[in-house]
């Protein structure tokens, strides 16, 4: 038995990683053709600031800069299709040897090669939710770079628009480096909790510091407003210096409301803190993070259902099962995940998301059950 374990694990893996590294160089291969243009460029670029001697070598470098963490990206979307993909290879190969029959025919059923496939396919799940937690975060300022910003590492500065922290403090900046996590133009409104300003804090420039959790102002001064009016107008007195302003808008809290989709690459411990600091709605973080313990749960489910498709004791034409098997498949892991990510009125994320774990167990059961031996 551990001898056709091993067997059906070791050939769903392989056909796992052919049908990965060919889909991925295929994308891959799309995209340089569409940007060729923007990658010359850049290459010309490198070539000339004396990164790379030669713009042959600078333009590989361009390929592999842009798209080489989108390898880890790539893997986490698609490892529920792609899991279906290799285990319809798998079985069809076995279908077409006749090892299915001889399987059969040693007595051992053929819903003993199910739990083997469903092992593996555990075991890339997992490994993809480790991708998604320790390898994304730390690829996630390259994976929003645009092809325009070719040949360079930082995206281009934005300017901070006024945005609250937990504390209800206003921060706004002309510019902010999100590479550097450097700020010009700094301006930080401290208010009190009926929302009137109580401190208005300026600065040439600031720059985090992300033991402390604070922006270490240059050339920072502070202005405490003074309640008392005089003479009908408002007294305050003149600025003292300020060496930081406190807050929990982090540079990552940040780029995420500027750039939606960064969100999406960081960690669950991340996305916390981002709630925490009021740069993502809680109830959004909370999707996210159930979201992808559900897409684990789905992309097995949907898998233990695609299994009867190839697990055929007699002949069969797999074409028309590869069909079947897609056509049921590709739409149900999209659904699922689109029901997962998307807000429901009135219920909680948590809900939201057990939604299609509850209706694809029953079917999964169903299916491995109804399983001729």
């Amino acid at each position: 038995m551990r001898i056709l374990d091993r067997t059906i694990i070791g050939r769903f893996l392989w056909n796992f990683f052919v049908l990965f590294t060919l889909l991925f160089i295929f994308a891959s291969s799309i995209d340089v053709i569409l940007q060729m243009e923007k990658y010359l460029r850049a290459a010309s670029y490198v070539v000339e600031n004396g990164t790379y001697k030669y713009r042959a070598v600078a333009f590989v470098a361009m390929i592999f800069q842009f798209h080489g963490p989108r390898a880890f990206q790539f893997f986490q979307f698609m490892v529920g299709l792609l899991g279906v993909g290799a285990m319809g290879f798998t079985f069809s190969q076995m279908h077409r040897t006749r090892e299915l029959v001889a399987i059969m025919a040693a007595g051992v059923p053929l819903r003993r090669c199910v739990w083997a496939v469903l092992v593996a396919s555990l075991a890339l799940n997992v490994l993809g939710v480790l991708n998604q937690e320790l390898v994304l975060p730390r690829f996630a300022d390259q994976l929003m770079l645009d092809h325009s910003d070719l040949g360079r590492r930082d995206r281009a500065s934005f300017p901070v628009t006024v945005t609250r922290d937990s504390a209800g403090n206003l921060l706004y900046a002309s510019s902010f480096d999100p590479e550097s996590h450097r700020i010009t133009g700094f301006l930080g409104l401290e208010r009190d909790e009926r929302g009137s300003l109580v401190r208005r804090t300026t600065a040439p420039s600031a720059n985090w510091d992300e033991e402390r959790s604070t922006w270490v102002l240059t050339g920072g001064t502070s202005v405490l407003r003074d309640p008392a009016v005089r003479d009908g107008v408002t007294q305050s007195p003149p600025p003292m210096p300020a060496a930081e302003w406190k807050t929990d808008l982090s540079p990552k809290a940040i780029t995420a409301r500027h750039y939606r989709l960064f969100a999406q690459m960081l960690s669950s411990a991340d996305l916390g803190k981002l709630a925490e600091a009021g740069a993502l709605e809680r109830s959004q973080a909370d999707r996210m993070q159930f979201g992808r313990v559900g897409a684990v749960l789905v992309n097995l489910l949907v898998l233990a259902i695609a299994v009867p498709f190839f697990l055929k004791r007699g002949p069969a034409n797999m074409l028309q099962m590869c069909v079947a098997a897609a056509t049921i498949a590709v739409p149900t892991i999209i659904v699922s995940a689109v029901v997962m990510a998307a807000p429901i009125s009135g219920l909680p994320a948590a809900v939201a998301v057990a939604i299609p774990i509850a209706l694809l167990t029953p079917v999964a059961v169903a299916r491995i059950s109804w399983l001729p031996s």
